[in-house]
């Protein structure tokens, strides 16, 4: 009588596919779920036939297993040892999500010994930031007493203090404050107990560890109620600039956002605006004050924001002649930090003192802005213009369209007034009249010319326009104007910010037709990554598969892991390894492959 080949599930033969057909060594599990070692060299047909029966029958749970198995074996082939360290930390994360906690430990304690391992492409530079991470991903997986213990064998005072405050980070998520709260007092100790060469400044970057790590630390101060404290680590960091000025790290800056951040008690931010108040730094004056004030608009403070936007309006001063590094950087800065007031004022309805703090925005004269031509290429609207436009959009949005109509026309610039009509427009047509918005286009929109070269300012005021049509709705007047500009790269630069937000808005097909038309390999890259994206989050990945083949490689892995992720989430695991081999990546590939193995333990398990 005549055999017949041995069957297998399409799990389990693919699964021995990713094995691959000259493992010398491979762990099978039986029926009685023992483990089973092959030690001796097999073909690629014996290895079907064996592994087939023991994986065929299985249960899902014990191929999972495997697949983190294969997973790990897959990290272990990694060249570069820190990308390999972090790849299987992030393996042993998700084998401690879904139970296999013992497992985890052992892969985090051969992350560790790789982290020993040093040698000219690994040295003492790399190793401590990768014991650092090795330690923060152990308190992610919720074995906080290894992590600590982990974080004790770091040797400097500064990555230690990283590490502690990432878990007491972790800690305070998960509700448990009181530990968060004693595991970030150390951090604080050993951050103040940091010496040494930690400060760096050079024509092309700047830094100061120890002001890093304070600033962090002063942010989750706030989140675990420690407020005067974390005041008081704030006023003892400054930021630092390069030595030509183009670069700085505003620590101060840091350390004061982080602490507005988890505060809900006016008192509290008016003590921090006491704080504030003694930085130094224009730069970091105006990006902290300015965050005050909109703190205090949103608690209904408006008098005191008010008075805020005046101390920035009198104490710092705006930069008029771009003459070094740090001017260049300051230029503008004022300005957008009374912008960024105005625009929330006018948000919470408090017109009248947005449209005070607005005229506080002081604008370039013109001889200011041909002086600094070299240094602004695009000739945007200015920020003064885009606040009224602001504005005038949030006039509109309160009903009050005549107002917002009468704010629209004061703009100067074609581009800004076109802005604010089209702003007008979205709300008129939100409410339910489209037609009045159409009327009101062709009574109010006047569009800068269109150039017929390549005049790349006047083509990015055009895409610019294009570009709010399109999010406003007007998708047929986008799509007209762009098609109507002349440069081939211009015009394609605008249908594809067509093609994104028809995608934004659910009409992906539609979206496609356009992406099938670019030509120039950005657009047509940023295009089918939005489309391969929502086709993921709409459920739709055979076409998300078919969009992706239009991506390189960077981008294409990241969006087949998505999908293979997605053919997990459904329980179609086949699928979702087939789709995982094609992802060119190494680490993402392992990542995908792992996810795939804690998908069937929490569906199966």
């Amino acid at each position: 009588m005549r055999s017949h080949p041995p069957t297998f599930t399409p799990i389990a033969f693919l699964l021995l596919l990713m094995l691959g057909a000259n493992q010398t060594k491979i762990a099978v599990a039986s029926p009685s779920l023992s483990i089973v070692k092959i030690n001796h060299p097999v073909s690629f047909a014996e290895n079907l036939t064996t592994l087939g029966k023991e994986i065929a029958a299985t249960g899902d749970v014990d191929i999972a297993l495997q697949l983190f198995d294969r997973a790990v074996q897959m990290a272990e082939t990694i060249e570069d040892k820190s990308s390999k360290i972090n790849t299987l930390s992030d393996i042993a994360i998700k084998l401690a999500q879904v139970g296999q906690t013992e497992k985890a430990k052992q892969l985090f304690d051969r992350a560790v010994q790789l982290t020993k391992q040093r040698d000219e492409n690994f040295t003492l530079y790399e190793q401590e930031p990768a014991l650092r991470d090795v330690a923060i991903k152990v308190a992610q997986a919720g074995l906080i007493e290894k992590a600590l213990q982990l974080t004790k064998t770091i040797s400097s005072n500064y990555r230690q203090a990283e590490a502690l405050n990432a878990i007491a980070s972790i800690l305070a998520e998960k509700g448990q404050l009181e530990p968060a709260k004693k595991i970030l007092s150390e951090a604080l100790q050993k951050a103040r107990g940091i010496t040494g060469d930690y400060v760096y400044e050079s024509n092309g970057s700047c830094g100061n560890d120890k002001f890093d790590i304070l600033a962090k630390i002063a942010g989750n101060l706030s989140l675990l109620s420690q407020f005067k404290q974390a005041l008081q680590v704030a006023q003892s960091v400054t930021g630092c600039s390069s030595a030509n000025g183009e670069s700085t790290e505003d620590y101060q800056t840091m350390a004061y956002l982080g602490i507005l951040a988890h505060l809900a008690n006016a008192e509290q931010v008016k003590q921090t605006w006491a704080s504030a108040q003694t930085i130094k730094n224009n730069i970091e004056k105006a990006e902290v004050w300015s965050a005050i004030a909109v703190k205090l608009t949103a608690m209904n403070e408006t008098n005191l924001a008010l008075s805020v936007a005046a101390k920035i309006s009198q104490q710092i001063p705006s930069i008029t002649k771009i003459d070094s590094g740090s001017a260049m950087r300051e230029l503008g800065v004022k300005e957008k930090a009374l912008g960024d007031i105005a625009i929330k004022l006018a948000e919470v309805g408090e017109f009248d003192a947005a449209k005070q703090v607005a005229q506080m925005i002081r604008e370039l004269t013109p001889e200011e802005s041909a002086a600094n031509q070299d240094f602004n290429s695009t000739d945007r609207p200015s920020i003064k213009s885009l606040i009224w436009v602001e504005i005038a959009h949030q006039l509109a949005k309160a009903k009050q369209v005549d107002m917002a109509l009468q704010i629209a026309k004061t703009i100067q610039d074609r581009e800004g007034k076109a802005l604010a009509i089209i702003a007008i427009a979205e709300q008129l047509q939100q409410t339910g009249y489209p037609s009045p918005a159409d009327k009101f286009f062709s009574q109010n929109l006047q569009l800068p010319p269109i150039p017929q070269d390549n005049n790349f300012s006047a083509n990015q005021s055009i895409i610019r326009i294009v570009r709010a049509l399109a999010n406003a709705g007007y998708i047929e007047r986008g799509l007209q104007i762009a098609n109507a500009i002349n440069d081939s790269s211009s015009k394609e630069e605008a249908l594809t910010d067509i093609a994104y937000q028809l995608t934004e808005i659910g009409q992906v097909d539609r979206g496609l037709k356009i992406a099938n038309t670019l030509t120039f390999p950005g657009f047509k890259e940023r295009a089918f990554s939005k489309i391969a994206s929502k086709y993921v989050e709409l459920g739709q990945l055979e076409p998300a598969l078919q969009a992706a083949k239009n991506l390189s490689d960077n981008t294409k892995d990241e969006i087949l892991a998505n999908i293979a992720d997605a053919f997990a989430k459904l329980g179609q695991t086949e699928q979702a390894l087939q789709v995982s081999q094609t992802i060119a990546s190494q680490e993402i590939k392992t990542s995908a492959i792992a996810n795939i193995a804690a998908r069937l333990i929490q569906i199966r398990g």
